[in-house]
């Protein structure tokens, strides 16, 4: 299980013709299942916290996402370990009095290492896309991919932080402390 804390901004593309900027700060708990050494599924749910969407100051809301993680290549002596990754997500909020939803579809793949059997260094690349909905509009974002870094430090008693940052496509950064059972 764990905790996650985060930041993300991205451009949106409006039926309308606007393109307003978002921004937004969400915290989020979340459970996962091992279903074997390769594959993990996750749900998590959170709030959307604060942020504005056009300069306009956004309501708290609520996050909910399913994810599955699958192992595709385990890390060799020479080779990295790459892992896929799918989820689905839904967010809603208000801005201006107006209801904003939003439906995400993710696939990333990410390749790292891990030193010391505790350090995980890693490379991120996600493509997505899903509509948003805000008022009479319908959207979408304007980068469908994020480019980043993150890591991973196992701490003793089934322990471990988490970090991510995303400076390409949608812009992200995220910190995570999680405990296995």
């Amino acid at each position: 299980m764990g905790a996650t804390f985060g930041a993300f901004r991205t451009t949106l593309l409006f039926s309308d013709g606007t393109t307003p900027r978002l921004e937004q700060l969400a915290v989020s708990a979340s459970l996962e299942y091992r279903v074997s050494d390769r594959v993990t599924l996750v749900g998590a749910a959170g709030a959307m916290i604060m942020g504005q969407l056009g300069g306009v100051a956004t309501t708290p809301g609520g996050v909910g996402s399913l994810a599955i993680s699958m192992l595709l290549l385990e890390q060799g002596t020479w080779s990295p370990f790459l892992q896929f990754s799918g989820s689905l997500a839904v967010s809603a909020m208000r801005a201006a009095e107006t209801n904003y939803v939003a439906i995400d579809f993710r696939a990333g793949l990410a390749a790292g290492w891990t030193f010391f059997e505790r350090f995980t260094p890693y490379a991120v690349l996600r493509a997505f896309g899903g509509p948003v909905f805000y008022g009479s509009a319908t959207g979408t974002d304007a980068y469908h991919v994020q480019l980043g870094a993150g890591f991973v430090v196992g701490l003793p008693g089934g322990l471990d932080l988490s970090a991510e940052l995303i400076p390409l496509g949608e812009q992200r950064v995220t910190a995570g402390l999680g405990f296995s059972f």
